[in-house]
């Protein structure tokens, strides 16, 4: 028997469906992503990482070590960024995109990492303060990001 959980999110008028596969968790898990009923993404990911979901002018979802975007737009063609790295959490910058990782913080403008800085021990949670984004750290630290044009930069507390 298959195991298949279904995450429905509406955005706008369309119907996103995420449904995952969980059988072979925590080696592998199925990723399928249908919009309107037709399928616009299917990949086998890493299974150890939850799923991570995001909405801007179309979805997004991270797995332990890719980023997949989904358009809503019937013509539109799902494009993914793999990593070498487990992502935490995603943002969306401008035309690109931040990836918060477990040790990094990676810019990616289409579809390729245009800066990348480390982070001073493995992360614990993020969050945006104004236009900065604050990384707090396992060892307590703090990393202040800016984006400025493409580029990150740490900035002092």
């Amino acid at each position: 028997m298959i195991t298949v959980e279904v995450r429905t999110v509406v955005v706008g008028s369309q119907v996103v469906e995420v449904e995952l596969e969980t059988d072979d968790r925590p080696r592998s898990l199925g990723l399928s992503v249908r919009v309107d009923g037709a399928k616009r993404w299917s990949s086998e990911e890493p299974g150890w990482r939850e799923i991570g979901l995001g909405v801007d002018d179309g979805l997004f979802v991270w797995t332990a070590r890719r980023l997949v975007v989904v358009p809503l737009g019937a013509d539109d063609v799902a494009c993914s960024v793999d990593t070498d790295e487990d992502i935490v959490a995603v943002f969306r910058v401008g035309a690109g995109w931040l990836l918060v990782c477990e040790t990094s913080i990676r810019l990616v403008l289409d579809d390729a990492e245009r800066s990348r800085l480390e982070l001073p021990d493995v992360f614990a949670d993020v969050r945006w303060s104004g236009r900065h984004l604050l990384v707090r750290c396992v060892n307590e630290a703090s990393v202040r990001v800016a984006v400025a044009v493409g580029e990150l930069e740490a900035l002092p507390d």
